[in-house]
């Protein structure tokens, strides 16, 4: 980031002190203008650069730190919910008094502080249990987004509630007594089923906290080792004595499988079609806007075809470096759906599979947010692009490369934040792009 920094400022720099040399215009093949300069710097600002939006197959969504639960809708990518698919490990009990009474059986978690959408309404949660035991795919080690399970047709329990994502106390949901007694029966005789994990798993595989498709106001976030399933009791006293309430816990498994089951449904959205035939929109089929949104494999696409025309040139033009700036589209973000301070730039071919991180050899480099000090200046993103720039023109022939735009990789499976580019002029160019180079005229 402070080599980025370092760049720009000198860039910056640069356009001053041959600000007030600039004279003529040449024309060049391809088929933008090169300001010219006495001193021989010369600035593109007008190479064409190609936009589109790319969904990806699948993400992983397993091992993450965050359960994520509901859903969110927008008009520009869909429908998105997320429904987390977790184990319970078995559990350890010391009992001293066996005149207990059996109360009720609970999932307890608490919020990590991540939402989105409208928390003022009520979110409908279904839990259900998973018929088979959760596997991470031999060929990957993983599960993604799209990866999902058998569930039982019999729900466990329904629960619900108006979000507080920022509260310090703890989300109760209730499940079945008949499960509950069947738990706190082998606890009190001390079976293998609820102390032994291998064989507590044969009969309890796990749970799915399942959000009701049609809902979607809400998506909000949990601490993993937070979540437990209690069973609560109480001691049989004399009438005259309260009852102390008290439970059994079996903890969140942190050694097994889980993962966020993630599901996409873009109908009535900018990006209804994608996935019907391809899983790219160019820009111009989407309103000239492009799209991210995590936990679906949303990216926004680069190219810039005019790359490999630079070498051309040869030894008359030398290159120096590059910086693009993509503007979010006022109003489509707020205090419910921010715009992250960061985003993540990568490398892909041309089946538009990414191929590397970009970044030097002394670390990526990122989309940052920038926020401009006047007040009618909308916030926008900044990304140096040279050591792609660079790459590109040492490769030999014309290169098929593109760069893909990104939520970081670590909230790509646990946020679902939509992200709107658009144009900020009449020309609806959704990338502004300043190409700097070294013009040797004597050449």
């Amino acid at each position: 980031m402070e080599r980025c920094f370092r760049f720009i400022v000198g860039l910056f720099l640069m356009a001053s002190l041959f600000s007030c040399n600039l004279s003529s215009i040449e024309e060049f093949q391809l088929g933008e203008n090169f300001v010219d300069s006495n001193s021989g710097v010369v600035l593109i600002d007008t190479m064409i650069v190609n936009t589109s939006t790319v969904r990806f197959d699948s993400i992983i969504t397993s091992g993450v730190s965050r359960l994520l639960m509901g859903g969110y809708k927008n008009l520009f990518t869909g429908t998105v919910t997320s429904n987390p698919n977790f184990e319970i490990a078995s559990g350890s009990f010391t009992i001293v008094d066996t005149d207990l009474v059996y109360d009720s059986l609970v999932v307890r978690m608490n919020y990590d502080g991540y939402f989105i959408g409208d928390t003022m309404k009520l979110i409908t949660i279904n839990a259900k249990q998973l018929t088979k035991q959760l596997k991470l795919y031999t060929n990957s080690s993983y599960l993604y987004n799209t990866s999902s399970f058998q569930l039982a047709d019999e729900s466990l329990g329904e629960m619900r509630f108006y979000p507080h994502p920022n509260s310090k106390t703890d989300l109760n949901l209730r499940l079945s007594d008949k499960l509950g007694e069947k738990l706190f029966k082998d606890i009190m005789n001390k079976a293998d089923t609820v102390s032994n994990t291998t064989y507590f798993k044969d009969f309890f595989k796990g749970l799915s906290l399942v959000s009701k498709e049609n809902q979607n106001q809400a998506a909000v976030g949990f601490v993993k080792d937070s979540l437990s399933l209690r069973v609560y009791y109480h001691e049989v006293v004399k009438e005259t004595e309260s009852k102390r309430k008290t439970y059994f816990s079996f903890p969140f498994d942190a050694s097994g499988v889980w993962f966020n089951q993630i599901t996409h449904n873009a109908v009535g959205s900018l990006l209804g079609t994608i996935g019907q035939s391809k899983n790219v929109l160019p820009s111009n089929q989407t309103s000239d806007l492009t799209m991210i949104q995590p936990g679906i494999g949303i990216y926004t696409k680069i190219k810039i075809p005019g790359v490999s025309y630079l070498k051309g040139y040869g030894k008359n033009v030398a290159f120096i470096g590059s910086v693009i700036q993509i503007t979010p589209l006022k109003d489509s973000y707020s205090e419910t759906n921010p715009l992250p301070d960061s985003l993540s730039v990568y490398i892909a071919d041309r089946k538009n599979q990414i191929t590397s991180q970009l970044g030097y050899s002394t670390g990526y480099v990122y989309a940052n947010k920038v926020v401009p000090a006047d007040f009618d200046k909308l916030p926008y993103y900044e990304i140096d692009i040279t050591p792609f720039f660079t790459s590109e023109l040492a490769k030999s022939g014309i290169s098929e490369n593109s760069l893909l735009v990104g939520t970081v990789a670590s909230q790509s499976g646990i946020t679902i934040n939509p992200i709107v580019f658009s144009g900020t002029d009449s020309n609806k160019e959704i990338v502004e792009m300043h190409v700097y180079c070294y013009l040797d005229k004597s050449k």
